[in-house]
């Protein structure tokens, strides 16, 4: 069983006789042989008569799992063995357990406390995507079911691959497009700026790219070796209006996930300061009007931005609840040097879920603050 990091996880002993019970506790990244230094050891009595004795450690292993996203999708997992010995009185062991579980950044719903993902081959929960005309999509899978995902166009196989189990961390999650599981560019302009090359923006050339939509899908299915499937619907959508944003959070299944926001995007700052009221008396009792009175100091300016998502499915009632339950957001940025992904929080804190039925058309607005100040004060 797959350990929800950001849920509580508990274990222990239940042998009768018990006194106490030590746990040794292994984390690490890598293959799955475990170091041999434990970094936790930790003891707990029985309470009354009950010879039951568990802990809850899913806080404690967290503190060694801090995904992050560079631009870069690559899995982000961590092996975790539990050693429990329950004692009598007398200090005599009584029993031994050992486990080693895989642990992801997820979480599971107060109406689901038993969910595991360590067999799920399809690790988003909607199953339909939004995705940006010419630009890559990406699909999160758990490699342990050695899945095969295939990408359809009109119900014909455009794309095949298939993805074998691994003792490795680092192999755990596959996030695959069309173009295999290693692609971090989304689009022409991010390879050639990616690779050192000069993008030279022309009529010619946006006319040529606009003539062909590469790598587009409509259908992707996800199966694993016990027969599995998992079908995600991909509506290609062309903004010719607005320029897109796409956003990338850690979803209920602690892995990385793409939403773009295909409207309007109203930026903003917002600028804080500290400030007193000086003397500009010399010593003759002379002072000059140009010099300030009142002093502002400690200046410095946070941004924020708005995004619209378009019109969407009631499936996406689901990505921005998790949205908004992330704990890590970034946005990215096209800039003349290349792609710039920057860390951001959704500063929305309550949604109200919308539905066909009752509003027709399924559209959100997101706050986000950026989540560092424009000048940059990092010491």
């Amino acid at each position: 069983m797959a350990i929800n990091l950001r849920s509580p996880y508990y274990t222990g002993t239940d042998i009768a006789s018990t006194s106490y019970t030590t746990i040794a506790i292994s984390i690490w990244e890598g293959s799955s042989a475990s170091p041999v230094t434990a970094q936790y050891n930790l003891r707990k009595g029985i309470i009354g008569t009950s010879v039951k004795v568990y802990f809850e450690i899913a806080e404690i292993i967290r503190d060694y799992l801090d995904v992050n996203f560079d631009g870069d999708y690559t899995s982000q997992t961590i092996w975790v063995k539990t050693v429990r010995v329950a004692y009598n009185s007398s200090d005599v062991v009584l029993s031994t357990l050992t486990a080693t579980n895989i642990a992801f950044d997820s979480y599971s719903y107060f109406q689901d406390p038993t969910f595991d993902i360590e067999y799920l081959p399809l690790l988003i929960s909607n199953r339909e995507m939004f995705v940006l005309d010419d630009n890559t999509f990406r699909i999160p899978v758990n490699t342990y079911g050695d899945p095969t995902v295939t990408f359809f166009l009109n119900d014909a196989v455009v794309s095949t691959q298939s993805f074998s189990s691994s003792a490795l961390t680092t192999e755990q999650i596959k996030y695959v497009s069309i173009y295999g599981d290693d692609t971090n560019y989304d689009n022409f302009k991010e390879r050639v700026l990616g690779d050192s090359g000069t993008f030279e923006d022309s009529t010619c050339l946006k006319a040529f790219l606009d003539s062909f939509s590469i790598g587009k899908v409509d259908k992707v299915t996800v199966t694993d070796t016990d027969g599995t499937t998992a079908t995600v619907i991909v509506n290609t959508i062309e903004e010719c209006k607005y320029e897109p944003k796409k956003i990338t959070f850690v979803n209920r299944f602690g892995v990385l996930q793409d939403m773009y926001f295909f409207k309007k995007a109203v930026e903003k700052m917002n600028v804080k300061k500290d400030s007193y009221k000086s003397n500009v008396l010399d010593s003759s009792m002379n002072y000059s009007i140009n010099k300030h009175t009142n002093k502002d100091f400690n200046i410095n300016g946070s941004e924020s931005i708005s995004l619209s998502s378009g019109y969407l499915s009631e499936e996406y009632n689901q990505v921005f609840q998790q949205l908004l339950l992330s704990e890590k957001v970034w946005i990215t940025n096209i800039t003349e040097s290349g792609e710039q992904v920057l860390p951001i929080n959704v500063k929305t804190s309550n949604i109200t879920y919308k539905t066909s039925l009752n509003d027709k058309l399924v559209e959100y607005s997101i706050d986000f603050d950026n989540s560092f100040n424009v000048i940059n004060d990092i010491r």
